[in-house]
Parts: C-alpha cells; sequence; structure tokens
C-alpha cells in the first residue's frame, strides 16, 4: 500500500524512541519500504553516530532557533523538571507537511502526539496519511487555558490518525481515558542480541537513562550505598548542565566516586559491552508509563532486571519473571535479592527472558506499523 515513508521525530538524541524509530528505520527497508528518518532539530547530545550509519536520515535545524525561548517558556510549563533541549518547535513542526511533499511520501510515522501535529497539517494539507506513536502517558494539562488548548489539539492530532499506538498498555489506557481514542500497543522489538553468563560477567549494575531531575538520579546513588559488592554504572547524557553539577557534587560529598561510576558520550558498541559485563540493569520510574529504554534493551542482551512497578514494561517483567519488581525503591529488597542470586537461579531469569525474546521482535512491530 505505503511505499515512501517519513519516520518523523521533534529532536536528534540518543532516547528511546530516537533508537525505536531507527530500527523501524532498517526493518522497514528490509520489507521492501523506502523509509527516510526526519529530525527536526539536532540535540547536543552524542553517542547516536554509530547508531545512523548506513541511515538515510536528515535534520532540518541544527541547535535553537530564534523562536526557542518563546517556545521553550511554553514547554516549560508542561515540562518543569526538562531544559531547553525538551522545547516543542512548533514552527519546525509546522514544515512537515512540505517535508513530506517534498520527499514524495506517502505514509509518515509521527513520533509523539507533537511532531503529530505536522501529521495532521500534511494529511489536511496533501491528504496524506499518518499515524502517532505515544510513547508516554498523557494526562489533562493543569494549565487552565493554554492546557485546554493544547488537550484539544492533541485530541484533533489522534482522532484524525489513520492509527495511533502506543508504547505499552499503560500507555494505551491514558489515550484512551483523555481521548476515547484506542491506541494499539506495539512493544518495540526485543529480538537477542548477546548472552553472558552470571559467572563471566562483572559485579556491575547498569542504569542508562537520559538524565534530568525527573529520573531522580540520587535514587541510584541511595541504592549503590545499600547494596555491597556491586559497582554502579550510569550511562548516558545529561538534559540539564545544572542536574549533573549537583549530582557530582552530592557523589563527592558522599565519597562515593569509586563506587558510582558515571558514563557519558558513550557509543553505541561501547553500550553493548556495558550490558554484557553487568549483571543486573536497574530502572526506577515515578510516574512513567512507557517502558524506558533500557528494559527493552535489557532483555535484547538477556540481562535480568530490577524495576519499580511504576514503569510501563513492570507488568511484562513480572509476568515472566524476568527479574525484580519492588514498589517504590525498597533498597532492602534489592539487597536480599543481589545476596541471593548464584548461577542457577540466574540461568532461570535468562531462560525467561528467552521467551520475551521470541514474542516481540521488530519484524512484528513493523509489520503493524504500516497495517493502517
Amino acid at each position: 500500500m505505503f511505499k515512501r515513508i517519513l519516520i518523523v521525530l521533534r529532536i536528534l538524541w540518543t532516547a528511546g524512541a530516537q533508537r525505536i524509530a531507527i530500527n523501524e528505520y532498517r526493518w522497514l527497508k528490509n520489507l521492501g519500504y523506502e523509509p527516510e528518518l526526519v529530525f527536526l532539530r539536532k540535540g547536543n547530545a552524542k553517542g547516536y553516530e554509530e547508531m545512523l550509519e548506513d541511515v538515510n536520515y536528515k535534520v532540518i535545524r541544527e541547535g535553537n532557533g530564534v523562536l526557542t525561548p518563546v517556545l521553550y517558556a511554553g514547554t516549560k510549563l508542561f515540562a518543569r523538571d526538562r531544559g531547553m533541549e525538551s522545547t516543542v518547535d512548533l514552527d519546525l513542526i509546522m514544515k512537515v507537511p512540505e517535508i513530506a511533499r517534498r520527499e514524495g511520501a506517502d505514509y509518515i510515522i509521527c513520533h509523539d502526539q507533537f511532531a503529530g501535529m505536522g501529521g495532521l497539517k500534511a494529511k489536511v494539507k496533501y491528504g496524506i496519511p499518518y499515524s502517532v506513536f505515544i510513547h508516554e502517558r498523557v494526562d489533562k494539562h493543569s494549565s487552565p487555558i493554554l492546557g485546554s488548548l493544547v488537550d484539544g489539539l492533541e485530541r484533533r492530532v489522534l482522532i484524525a490518525a489513520n492509527k495511533v499506538f502506543a508504547v505499552t498498555e499503560r500507555v494505551a489506557d491514558t489515550v484512551y481515558r483523555k481521548h476515547g481514542v484506542s491506541a494499539q500497543v506495539n512493544y518495540p522489538g526485543m529480538d537477542k542480541i548477546s548472552e553472558a553468563s552470571y559467572s563471566k560477567k562483572e559485579n556491575y549494575l547498569i542504569s542508562v537513562s537520559f538524565w534530568d531531575y525527573g529520573r531522580r538520579p540520587w535514587d541510584y546513588l541511595e541504592l549503590a550505598k545499600n547494596v555491597d559488592g556491586y559497582k554502579f554504572l550510569m550511562v548516558g547524557n545529561w538534559r540539564l548542565k545544572q542536574a549533573r553539577e549537583k549530582f557530582v557534587e552530592k557523589l563527592k560529598y558522599e565519597r562515593m566516586e569509586e563506587k558510582v561510576m558515571l558514563k557519558e558520550g558513550v557509543s553505541e558498541s561501547e553500550l553493548q559491552t556495558l550490558y554484557d559485563k553487568s549483571k543486573f540493569a536497574v530502572r526506577f520510574g515515578y510516574g512513567e508509563y512507557g517502558p524506558a529504554s533500557i528494559t527493552i534493551e535489557a532483555i535484547q542482551h538477556t540481562l535480568p532486571l530490577i524495576v519499580n512497578d511504576e514503569l510501563g514494561t513492570a507488568k511484562l517483567i513480572k509476568e515472566y519473571e524476568a527479574g525484580l519488581v519492588i514498589n517504590g525503591t525498597n533498597y532492602s529488597g534489592i539487597k536480599e535479592f543481589l545476596n541471593s542470586m548464584d548461577q542457577t537461579k540466574y540461568e532461570v531469569l535468562q531462560n525467561n527472558i528467552k521467551r520475551l525474546q521470541q514474542k516481540y521482535s521488530w519484524l512484528n512491530h513493523v509489520k503493524m506499523l504500516v497495517d493502517i
């Protein structure tokens, strides 16, 4: 039905949505489509270069524009814990229809409802069908006037879309509760990349994120203080320079520099190595209904997980017994879990993870995307 597919993202940085989109590009191409990635703005984060090798993509603007301070002020009302990197660039979003027409697109996949505004305009102006992929929970905004305006526009985007996808069941539930729109759950692919046995791994706990205040990095510091015999790898770039500076200051004050290692600007190949070295992946969520990219990537590396029950993938991990699911942070529960671990128990966890790898694939993911 479709041939030329544009995958549109607002920002090029090393986060979960971007990783999903890059995999979608590769698998769509394998199926004979002509996909292209369009990043409306390039962020400052590094570490994505390897991911984009042999990928047909374009960036509309490098960095901020003239309107960025104004648009950031509006964005800040809805995302108080994120920096200017998270600005919703309405000036760039409105360029999507002309980009789609120029590229000869006959279908647009929009990653998040804000990119979906461009898809809506392209459909109205040129009749190009579009889908919207929702990555995070949607809630009613507290701002009475601007919030109502954004809620109404979001509803228009979702209702007019040919298909709405959600990254987890919990995200899909919020879409339906807020807008009455049924979103199809479409987990990212979890195809196996690697597997290493318990005895061949090092005593590392790894967490990977795009760090900011909302990710509560200090909770991982507390975990490192409460477990014995493990070093903690905090991998990923920081949205806010100030957040990083405050965390490093606390790290030094607590004298934990030897136990907690910050790794920024990590290449894709180095990240794969770190996953294979680590014994467990850790991710706490705080009102996050998305999967957190580390949970998907850990499963791909047959790496058992320690997560709390607020993450969108917590139910999946608990159902398949792919690790430990806790309430809150529960450092003592994590400590007990780690202390009781041995080769046999670890093999059981890895065998359970293999069932997840077999059920969820990138092939099934992209087939769902084009079946609209």
